[in-house]
């Protein structure tokens, strides 16, 4: 009895004196806290910045194309012109009307025709001994030596009288017009324009042109187009020559070297 009692108690101590222990232990454990672990700094991430790509041969823009020039050929001004039917160098003198009055004279001198014109505001005109077809081109040299103002001259053209034909004037101030006389009734079929191949004043040579075919007459000076006119009027007739003083005479033109083609 005395042994089992003793057992007892000595399990009694052991179970008090480890009871001790843990309550010592989760005093200490209360009582130190434990320390908390240094926080470590979240390092964060920045991506670096794109680094700019070289383009060594950049796109250029394409220009848009200009549109093709088409080149129109000049149309022809003088179609169809053909043989010679026959000229004149001036040589035989019984080719044109000559005269001598107190207006001025109208004479031959070497290889042309000249027209001098002695009074104010007057004219002296000649006309060639032969008619000349209706349709047909024609040549014929202007040389005037004393010019100025509006001192005119030129080509009468398809006359049926003195008075009836179609007038090619050239004027000393550089301009050119076309006119009609009808019975004495003047009718400008174009009228004054400034011609780059007429200079004004004198001396000058200009090569005189004129196309005609059916009611179209077309003008030329030094082989340049000047312009045409259009008139029912006046279908063929003679070539005449004139020249009229405008406030200072005197007025001297010599014409030469006619030329006439047939038109095919």
């Amino acid at each position: 009895m005395q042994t089992e009692h003793t057992a007892i108690q000595h399990q009694f101590n052991r179970f008090k004196g480890t009871l001790a222990l843990v309550i010592l232990l989760g005093l200490t454990a209360c009582s130190s806290p434990t320390p908390e672990a240094p926080s470590t700094p979240t390092l964060t991430s920045t991506p670096p910045a794109p680094t700019a790509t070289i383009v060594w041969f950049p796109a250029t823009e394409t220009p848009t194309p200009l549109p093709t020039k088409i080149n129109i050929p000049t149309p022809e001004q003088r179609p169809g012109i053909g043989e010679m039917l026959f000229s004149d160098d001036f040589t035989q003198k019984t080719h044109w009307q000559t005269s001598k009055t107190e207006l001025g004279n109208v004479v031959f001198g070497k290889g042309d025709l000249t027209l001098a014109v002695a009074a104010e505001r007057r004219g002296l005109q000649s006309f060639f001994y032969q008619p000349i077809p209706g349709d047909s081109y024609l040549e014929m040299t202007a040389n005037p030596s004393l010019c100025r103002g509006r001192d005119t001259y030129g080509l009468l053209l398809r006359a049926e009288s003195d008075a009836s034909f179609y007038r090619f004037v050239i004027a000393c101030t550089g301009e050119v017009r076309v006119e009609r006389y009808r019975g004495g009734e003047l009718a400008v079929l174009q009228d004054w324009t400034l011609s780059g191949q007429v200079p004004p004043g004198a001396p000058l040579f200009l090569q005189l042109g004129v196309w005609m075919k059916g009611q179209e007459l077309r003008f030329f000076i030094n082989e340049v187009y000047q312009f045409s006119v259009s008139d029912p009027v006046f279908k063929a007739g003679q070539l005449g020559v004139f020249a009229r003083t405008g406030d200072k005479p005197p007025l001297t033109v010599g014409f030469s070297k006619l030329k006439v083609y047939r038109l095919e």
